[in-house]
């Protein structure tokens, strides 16, 4: 992504699973384990995140980046996009539609996890 003469980067909502999509292409994804598939998804997600935040920036610009480091193994995001993962025939996925599902799952999974912290906040503040 590269942004020049101040100018804000457009993120769409594909923009997150055409960044993982395009992160897994050179690799034989359909091998991998569910836990290593969720760390190089997460280490893609977040690369896109950084990257489009820095997009931001007025006058910042964003060259080619080197392909991101897997996310931690015990980052919980990765148990979270691996219960995702098992029991579905996720290898039969088309790279596209599988990296679309991740993205939303993980969506789904951030946003109740922070519905669960807003409501034990409350609980606490009471």
């Amino acid at each position: 992504m590269s942004v020049r003469g101040g100018a804000v980067a457009q993120a769409s909502g594909d923009a997150p699973a055409a960044a993982v999509a395009a992160v897994l292409a050179p690799y034989a994804w359909r091998g991998f384990t569910e836990p290593m598939l969720a760390r190089r998804v997460l280490g893609a997600v977040d690369q896109h995140v950084v990257a489009h935040f820095v997009s931001t920036v007025p006058g910042a610009e964003i060259g080619p980046a080197d392909p991101p480091e897997p996310a931690d193994p015990g980052d919980e995001r990765v148990g979270a996009l691996v219960r995702m993962l098992e029991g579905r025939c996720w290898r039969r996925y088309s790279l596209d539609r599988l990296c679309a599902d991740l993205i939303s799952s993980l969506s789904g999974w951030q946003a109740e996890r922070d519905l669960f912290g807003a409501g034990r906040r409350s609980i606490e503040e009471s």
